[in-house]
C-alpha cells in the first residue's frame, strides 16, 4: 500500500481539526462497491450512504461523504482522527485500529466460477483449492480464503476488476461477497448470470468504522441513532431496498 506523505496527513488533520457546528467534523469515506457505496451522477448513493443520511438527520448532522479506493481510506483511518469507514468487517486486527458501529447488514461471501466451468475445475481439483484465485486487496475475502487454503495468486483494487479478470481467464476463481457481484459484472460489461456460484464461505457482518482517537461520546451517539433505527424498523426497510437477498439476523 502506498503511504500517504507526512504533508498530506498533517493537511488533512488541520482539516479535521476545524470542528462543526455539530460537533467535531468526520470525514467519512465509502469505496466503489454497489449497492453499498458508490457514486451515482456524481453524488454518493447506496445502502451504507442512505443509513448514514438517515443517522445524520438524527444527530443534526451535515458530514460530506466521499467515495474513494479503499487503500486510501484504509490509510487515512489509521493515520488520524475524526474518520469513518462505510464499510468494514470487524476482526481482531482492526479492533485494534478502530471503533465499530453496527453490524448494518450481513455479508455473503462467495466464490464463483465462470459459467459452465465448475465441473471442469473440479474434475482437476475437487476441492478447487489448487484454482488460481483472486479478490479485493485488503477485503476479508482475501483473508479468508487464504485462511482457509485457497491460492489467492492475484489482489485486485476493486470488484469491478476482480470480474473481469475472472471473465479474460485471468484467474478461475473470484472471492466476493454476494451483494456486491451483481453491480461488479455490470460495470465490468458483462451479465451477472454470466457466472455461478462455485462456493460458500459463509456469512460476516459489517460495521462503521470510526478510527482511532475519534470521540467516544460521537461514536455513542452514532451507536445510539442506529439503535433506534434498527428498533423502528427503519434499517430492515433500507436493507430491503437495496440488497436483492433479505438480511440475515
Amino acid at each position: 500500500m502506498r503511504m500517504m506523505s507526512s504533508l498530506s496527513i498533517l493537511l488533512l488533520v488541520a482539516g479535521l481539526a476545524s470542528a462543526a457546528p455539530d460537533g467535531p467534523g468526520l470525514k467519512i469515506y465509502g469505496m466503489d462497491s454497489k449497492p453499498i457505496s458508490y457514486t451515482d451522477s456524481g453524488q454518493p448513493a447506496g445502502l451504507a450512504v442512505e443509513l448514514v443520511r438517515r443517522i445524520q438527520e438524527r444527530l443534526g448532522r451535515h458530514d460530506a461523504i466521499d467515495i474513494v479506493p479503499w487503500a486510501r481510506a484504509q490509510t487515512l483511518a489509521e493515520a488520524v482522527p475524526n474518520v469513518m469507514l462505510l464499510t468494514v468487517v470487524r476482526t481482531p486486527e482492526r479492533e485494534r485500529q478502530m471503533q465499530f458501529v453496527g453490524p448494518i447488514f450481513t455479508s455473503r461471501l462467495v466464490a464463483y466460477v465462470v459459467r459452465g466451468r465448475l465441473a471442469e475445475l473440479q474434475r482437476r481439483d475437487p476441492g478447487l483449492y489448487k484454482s488460481h484465485a483472486g479478490a479485493r486487496r485488503g477485503s476479508i475475502f482475501v483473508n479468508m480464503a487464504r485462511g482457509l487454503g485457497f491460492n489467492i495468486s492475484d489482489e485486485t483494487n476493486s470488484s469491478e476488476v476482480a470480474a473481469k479478470m475472472l471473465m479474460s481467464g485471468r484467474f478461475e476463481l473470484w472471492f466476493d461477497g454476494e451483494e456486491l457481484m451483481p453491480g461488479a459484472m455490470e460495470r465490468a460489461g458483462h451479465r451477472p448470470d454470466e457466472i455461478e456460484v462455485a462456493l460458500r464461505l459463509g456469512t460476516a457482518e459489517v460495521y462503521f468504522a470510526f478510527s482511532n482517537g475519534t470521540p467516544k461520546e460521537l461514536v455513542e451517539a452514532w451507536s445510539g441513532a442506529l439503535r433506534e433505527l434498527k428498533r423502528d424498523g427503519s434499517l430492515l426497510k433500507i436493507q430491503r431496498k437495496w440488497l436483492a437477498a433479505p438480511p440475515e439476523h
